[in-house]
């Protein structure tokens, strides 16, 4: 029964609109799963976009954050949702991408299990310090931690920030020793007290830190500056030959949910993504909006595959 309601649904969606006596999609709330907790840049993405999708999905759109195991239980419980278009889960280059390399036995596959909808954007990392530590950019930091004993750094193991800090220590060679946490806003405490020495966080958490004066940014992580941060320098323009690392955002529903839904939520999100309030906001933020179409989004999301493969195995980064 539920089988023949999908294929009736798609129907009307292909057709336009909905028939006599049919309701249009989506006629209850929309699940949204974070897999990461509160008052991180997923966290704070998706509520700014739920916030213009909800006159659009006019029952309304309940997030829900699933943190944990590097993302894996957020991904796993949006993966095994009915593909009826009433859950979509925000993911990252690690979640629905990495993983997969890092954790063999994942309990789902980040392309197999899952529709890509749209890539939100792009955005870089920043080499973030606490106001502790005397250093104004990426080489006084090196040549500071050389002269202690030796420091700690934060990261969410297994993620693009992990890779990243590891690149760090590997190319500047670092004695420093990797303290995991769960996301980038569980460890802004720590690292704002200064017993943390350095991390890299994503320039949507990093930016509105360092404006605040809580933190300081050394460099970012893409190849050229954000248009967010066009005074902060690139870790290759701080001295860093060939580091670069940078991370995405895209929206996922569950495998086979129907082809005109998956559409519709991809179009649905792409102009919220360019509304010129969400604009202002991402520019706030430090978060590179792009939009695409649900085939662009999956060849992105392969190809990345063979790229981060490459820098895990360079970085020696490994899950235990």
């Amino acid at each position: 029964m539920r089988i023949f309601g999908l294929v009736a649904l798609a129907v009307v969606l292909a057709a336009g609109g909905p028939a006599a006596g049919q309701e249009a999609y989506p006629t209850r709330p929309i699940r949204w799963v974070v897999p990461f907790p509160p008052g991180g840049p997923t966290d704070t993405l998706s509520r700014i976009l739920a916030s213009k999708l909800g006159d659009v999905w006019k029952p309304g759109i309940v997030i829900e954050n699933k943190g944990g195991a590097a993302g894996a239980i957020g991904v796993d419980f949006a993966a095994k949702s009915a593909p009826d278009g009433y859950t979509i889960q925000l993911g990252t280059q690690s979640t629905n991408g990495s993983n997969k390399i890092f954790y063999p036995n994942l309990p789902y596959d980040p392309i197999a299990d899952f529709e890509a909808l749209t890539l939100l954007g792009t955005a870089c990392m920043a080499l973030t310090i606490p106001n502790s530590v005397p250093a104004g950019t990426a080489q006084e930091l090196v040549d500071w931690v050389k002269r202690q004993d030796g420091v700690s750094y934060a990261a969410a193991t297994g993620s693009s920030q992990h890779i990243a800090a590891e690149l760090l220590v590997k190319r500047a060679g670092l004695k420093a020793t990797l303290v995991p946490y769960r996301g980038s806003a569980q460890a802004q405490p720590d690292l704002m007290a200064g017993r943390i020495a350095f991390m890299f966080d994503n320039l949507p958490s990093a930016l509105p830190q360092a404006r605040a004066g809580k933190v300081k940014v050394l460099a970012q992580t893409c190849a050229t500056r954000s248009p967010s941060a066009p005074d902060l320098p690139t870790m290759v323009e701080a001295g860093f030959a060939d580091f670069v690392v940078d991370g995405w955002y895209g929206m996922f529903a569950p495998a086979r949910t129907p082809k005109p839904i998956v559409d519709k939520l991809s179009a649905d999100i792409n102009k919220a993504l360019k509304d010129p309030d969400s604009l202002e906001k991402w520019k706030t933020l430090g978060f590179d909006p792009i939009g695409t179409t649900p085939a662009e989004f999956a060849k992105r999301q392969k190809d990345d595959l063979a790229y981060w493969k490459k820098m895990i195995d360079y970085t020696g980064v490994k899950v235990e």
